[in-house]
C-alpha cells in the first residue's frame, strides 16, 4: 500500500483527507483532539439526512492544515480505523476510521464531490441516502461496481483507502484510462446487491462471533460478498426463512457446516427443527449465546 507508507512518512501530508464516520460519537470531542484538527481543516459534510441528528453528520479534515499530527499518530489512527472495523463485526454497530483520501483538489472540491453522493435513486421511486462513508459499505461499492462507476465514484479522489476485516486497509483508486466523471448514479442492478449489505453484516458478525466464542472450533473466515449473496438469496426463499437474521443463520450454518449439514449431522436438523417450531431465540442468537455445547461437539474437520 504504497499510498499509505505515503501518508505516513510525509512531515506535511498536502493532498491527504480523513473522512470519519461519526453515527456513534464524535472523535474529536476531546480538548486535546480538537487542538490537532482546528475549524479550518474540518469539513462538515452535511445532508438532509442529518437534519435532526447534524452531530452525525460525517466530518472531512484536511491533513494539510492539522497541527502536531504527524507520522505517530497517523499511525495510530491507521490502527484505530483497523480496530474500529473489527470491533463492528464483533459487537455489531458502526465504524468511525472511515478512509484515508489522497486528491490534488482543494478541500472544497472533495467536500462537494462527498455531499453529491449522499442521496441515490432507488428502484422504489424514492431518494435513498447512501452510507459510502461507512467501509463496511464502501467495500461493496468497491466490489459491485464496474471501472467506470467507480471512476464516478471517486471524482477528484486519486486513492480512497479503507479499512476491510481482515485484510487491514484496501485501495480503491482511480482509472485514469476510463475518465473522471463527477458524481456516481446507483443503477437498479447495483441497489439490487446493496438491499442486502445488512443481511451479510449480520452474518460476518454472526460467523466472527462464533470464532471469537469458540475459537478452537470455528475457524476465522468469511465469505465474500458475491458469494455469500448467492446463498443468502436460496435462504430467502425457504418457506421458515422470513426474516434478516434467518437468512443470516442459515447460511452460517452452511458456510461453517456445509450445505448437507441437515443431512449430515442429526443434532443440527434437531436443533433447527426446533428453531422452526419456537422461533426464540433469534435463530443467530442462539447460533452465538446458545450452542456452546453444540459447536464445541467433535465433527471431523468440521471448519476446514
Amino acid at each position: 500500500m504504497q499510498a499509505l507508507h505515503e501518508i505516513l512518512q510525509a512531515d506535511a501530508p498536502a493532498g491527504w483527507y480523513l473522512l470519519l464516520d461519526r453515527t456513534l460519537g464524535d472523535p474529536l470531542a476531546s480538548e486535546q483532539l480538537a487542538a490537532c484538527f482546528p475549524a479550518s481543516s474540518v469539513t462538515v459534510l452535511n445532508d438532509a439526512f442529518f437534519a435532526h441528528t447534524p452531530e452525525q453528520a460525517p466530518l472531512l479534515i484536511n491533513l494539510a492544515e492539522t497541527v502536531d499530527f504527524g507520522p505517530e499518530e497517523r499511525q495510530a489512527w491507521l490502527r484505530r480505523g483497523t480496530d474500529d472495523i473489527g470491533d463492528s463485526l464483533r459487537k455489531g454497530g458502526s465504524v468511525m476510521i472511515s478512509a484515508w483520501l489522497r486528491s490534488a483538489q482543494p478541500a472544497e472540491q472533495v467536500a462537494r464531490h462527498l455531499k453529491r453522493l449522499f442521496a441515490q435513486p432507488h428502484p422504489d421511486g424514492r431518494q435513498h441516502h447512501l452510507r459510502y462513508y461507512d467501509p463496511r459499505i464502501t467495500r461493496l461499492l468497491d466490489q459491485i461496481l464496474s471501472g467506470e462507476d467507480k471512476n464516478q465514484l471517486l471524482g477528484p479522489i486519486d486513492h480512497w483507502c479503507y479499512p476491510a476485516h481482515p485484510a487491514g486497509y484496501l485501495n480503491m483508486g482511480i482509472d485514469e484510462t476510463k475518465g473522471r466523471a463527477s458524481a456516481v448514479s446507483l443503477r437498479a442492478e447495483h441497489w439490487a446487491r446493496l438491499d442486502w449489505a445488512g443481511h451479510y453484516h449480520k452474518l460476518l458478525r454472526t460467523v466472527a462471533g462464533l470464532n471469537e466464542l469458540h475459537p478452537d472450533t470455528v475457524a476465522a473466515q468469511w465469505p465474500d460478498f458475491p458469494f455469500a449473496l448467492q446463498w443468502l438469496r436460496e435462504a430467502a426463499t425457504l418457506s421458515w426463512v422470513s426474516s434478516e437474521d434467518e437468512a443470516a443463520g442459515c447460511v452460517a450454518l452452511w458456510w461453517l457446516l456445509g450445505r448437507d449439514c441437515e443431512e449430515r449431522y442429526p443434532d443440527v436438523a434437531a436443533e433447527l427443527a426446533q428453531y422452526r417450531q419456537d422461533r426464540a431465540p433469534a435463530l443467530t442468537e442462539w447460533l452465538l449465546f446458545a450452542g456452546a455445547e453444540f459447536w464445541n461437539k467433535p465433527r471431523p474437520q468440521l471448519f476446514a
